[in-house]
């Protein structure tokens, strides 16, 4: 009997049932700004007179619109499914951890507005780095945040988490940082060098995704 007050003063009512809310509010999040990037893309205008070559001349001006969906669609997608990896850890929470996935959540937001400001100046190449570089801070914001989050419930707080293996520890911080510190190398390269050159500062992640999957399976 005595143990059983114990627990219950050590873990208030429903505490589980409000770590859940926390998860689906964040999902919700996510799923929200996913479904705002197609939000943005107008549908091509068409009237009685509209022809079939001029509806789908249209249809073809929204390819950049269409391609900077699929990347953000991509990358938004990535962030939840590191935040959903890192929520099956998670059973308990305080302050700094609620505030701090908010502040996760944060950058997600931005990807819908940042993606169409990139491709609206896609054929302004005279102010594209402008949203582009927006875009990767966007981004690296967005990695930083997540790994402060990963930090904030493995190492400062662990006991509001389940131990995680020290391999899948290593990996997910070891993605997260080098995810940021690309983005990060990108935004500064845009300052010396042209944004195709530029774009090149992302191959570190590429590099890690190639090793993970043909270096470490081989292993």
């Amino acid at each position: 009997m005595n143990q059983l007050s114990e627990l219950h003063k050590e873990k208030p009512p429903k505490q589980e049932f409000q770590v859940e809310r926390l998860a689906f509010f964040s999902d919700a999040v996510f799923a929200i700004a996913i479904t705002l990037l197609v939000i943005e893309i107008k549908v091509p205008h068409a009237t009685q007179d509209t022809t079939y070559n001029e509806l789908w001349h249209e249809l073809k001006e929204l390819k950049f619109q269409f391609f900077a969906l699929i990347i953000s669609f991509a990358i938004i997608a990535n962030y939840w499914v590191k935040h959903h990896l890192l929520f099956k850890y998670i059973h308990d929470y305080n302050n700094e951890v609620l505030r701090l996935n908010l502040l996760t959540l944060l950058p997600i937001i931005f990807f819908p507005f940042t993606t169409a400001f990139v491709y609206e100046n896609l054929t302004h190449p005279a102010i594209l780095v402008i949203p582009f570089r927006l875009f990767m801070i966007n981004n690296m914001l967005a990695s930083f945040a997540m790994y402060f989050l990963f930090w904030q419930v493995t190492k400062k707080h662990p006991h509001v988490s389940y131990p995680m293996e020290e391999e899948d520890k290593k990996l997910f911080s070891q993605k997260l940082i080098l995810t940021g510190v690309s983005f990060t190398l990108v935004l500064l390269l845009t300052f010396i060098l042209p944004l195709e050159y530029a774009s090149l500062g992302i191959l570190p992640i590429a590099f890690l995704n190639i090793r993970k999957k043909f270096f470490t399976k081989k292993k």
